[in-house]
C-alpha cells in the first residue's frame, strides 16, 4: 500500500516562536521538528510530496536547485528523509486544487494521503485527510499532529 504525506514547510517545520529564537546562522526549517517528520515517514512508509509554496525551489535533479533547494535535500537527507515529488504549480495560486491535481494525475499510483499544512481555507472534500498545523502558536508541526496524520494513514 503506497501512502503520500503533503507536506507544506512553513508554519509545519518553521514557526513564528522558532524565528525568533533562531540564530543568524539557522536555517529556514526548524531542525527539532524534523525527527517528527522522520517518525511519520518510519512509520507509515510514505512517500513525501512538496506541496509547499518551497517546490519553487526544489527539482528532482539536483543541478536545478537553488539556494532553498539545497537547504531542502540538506536537511532532509540529514535525517534521512527524501522528497519523491511535488505538486504542480497553477496560474491562480491554490494548494487545494493543486494537490486536487495531483491526486487526479496519480491516480492507482498511491492508497492513502495526508495533507500536513497551517492553510486553513478552501479544502472541501480534502479536510478528513488536513492536518493542520499553526504557524503563530505552538512550534509547527508536534507530536498530536504526528498522531492524526498516522491515524489518517492507516
Amino acid at each position: 500500500m503506497k501512502k503520500i504525506i503533503f507536506l507544506d514547510i512553513d508554519g509545519v517545520l518553521n514557526s513564528s516562536r522558532y524565528d525568533k529564537i533562531r540564530g543568524q546562522n539557522d536555517g529556514n526549517i526548524d531542525e527539532s521538528r524534523m525527527p517528527l517528520l522522520k517518525n511519520l515517514v518510519e512509520k507509515t512508509n510514505a512517500r513525501i510530496v512538496l506541496s509547499s509554496t518551497w517546490r519553487s525551489h526544489w527539482e528532482k535533479d539536483c543541478d536545478a536547485l537553488d539556494e532553498k533547494g539545497r537547504e531542502l535535500n540538506r536537511v532532509f537527507g540529514k535525517y534521512g528523509l527524501e522528497i519523491s515529488d511535488k505538486t504542480p504549480f497553477l496560474e491562480k495560486y491554490d494548494r487545494a486544487n493543486e494537490i486536487r491535481l495531483w491526486l487526479k494525475n496519480h491516480s492507482g499510483e498511491f492508497d492513502r494521503f495526508v495533507i500536513i499544512d497551517n492553510e486553513f481555507g478552501g479544502w472541501a472534500e480534502l479536510e478528513p485527510y488536513l492536518v493542520k498545523t499553526d504557524f503563530l502558536i505552538g512550534r509547527g508541526l508536534e507530536k498530536r499532529h504526528i498522531d492524526k496524520a498516522i491515524e489518517i494513514l492507516s
